[in-house]
């Protein structure tokens, strides 16, 4: 069984909310997880579905986001609804039809089970919000090109029925603590402010016109450590200049949200 994290399947936001009667689970099971322990957990296969411990919320920003396809530096942020969408967790599990994939599975068939359980109706808007840009400094950037070969493109229609343990592109680690060190591994800028900066306050605009798969690595101090650690480490504004020689400069531009109209608790089972 192969596991893809929950966070890196995001993208750019589809433009208007798409009707229940596309593609459907066969069969789906939602349930209050109190007691969980394992926060995003995934377990997913050829035709299966699986997360747990996640709350609504988070599950509107990635059915609702393009698969592959990233551009705002992050997922599309929810607006509105009730309290309990961020407080209840559930696990999620279901069946789907054939092989179906990734794509799929985390896309239309989530968003028609979402239209369905929780009776989710929501609309996008284009807002002008404070964000980051993301820019080269004046001299060459400091970004290790990927070596050719060394690492597969992933296709979500198809990673379920992919070999073990292929050498995706694409990949991020990230090391928590007092201090912060993301590798990002044959990763396209996007890619890379999409899922390793995706935790700052604000979406972060890839204004850079590089083009191409690096090998990334950066360290910073983080701001939510108890124990501040070593304090010489940058912030990360500082990292990403003195070791990528780009720069994030705060600006305002138009970002997509969603806006959610009406939901309710799910139906049972």
């Amino acid at each position: 069984m192969k596991r893809v994290f929950f966070f890196l399947i995001s993208g750019a936001l589809v433009q208007a909310q798409e009707p229940a009667a596309g593609p459907r689970f066969d069969v789906a099971t939602i349930r209050l997880s109190p007691d969980c322990v394992d926060r995003g957990r995934e377990r997913d296969s050829p035709g299966r579905f699986g997360v747990q411990c996640v709350s609504l919320r988070e599950v509107i920003r990635v059915a609702y986001g393009n698969v592959g396809t990233l551009s705002q530096g992050r997922l599309p942020d929810v607006l509105g609804g009730p309290r309990w969408i961020d407080t209840d967790r559930y696990d999620i599990q279901a069946t789907a039809p054939g092989d179906a994939g990734l794509d799929q599975m985390y896309g239309p068939m989530m968003r028609s089970l979402l239209e369905d359980r929780f009776h989710l109706k929501l609309h996008d808007e284009v807002r002008k919000l404070p964000v980051y840009d993301l820019t080269v400094l004046k001299k060459a950037p400091k970004l290790k090109p990927t070596q050719d070969g060394s690492c597969v493109p992933i296709d979500f229609r198809t990673v379920l029925q992919s070999p073990p343990r292929l050498n995706y592109c694409g990949r991020n680690a990230v090391k928590t603590g007092a201090t912060i060190i993301l590798d990002g591994y044959g990763v396209t800028v996007a890619e890379f402010i999409t899922r390793a900066l995706r935790t700052l306050d604000r979406p972060v605009i890839d204004q850079t016109r590089l083009t191409g798969r690096f090998d990334i690595h950066l360290e910073f101090a983080s701001t939510d450590a108890p124990d501040p650690g070593d304090s010489t480490l940058p912030s990360v504004f500082t990292a990403i200049q003195e070791q990528l020689g780009l720069k994030l400069l705060a600006s305002t531009g138009p970002v997509t949200v969603l806006v959610i109209d009406h939901v309710e608790r799910p139906s049972q089972n």
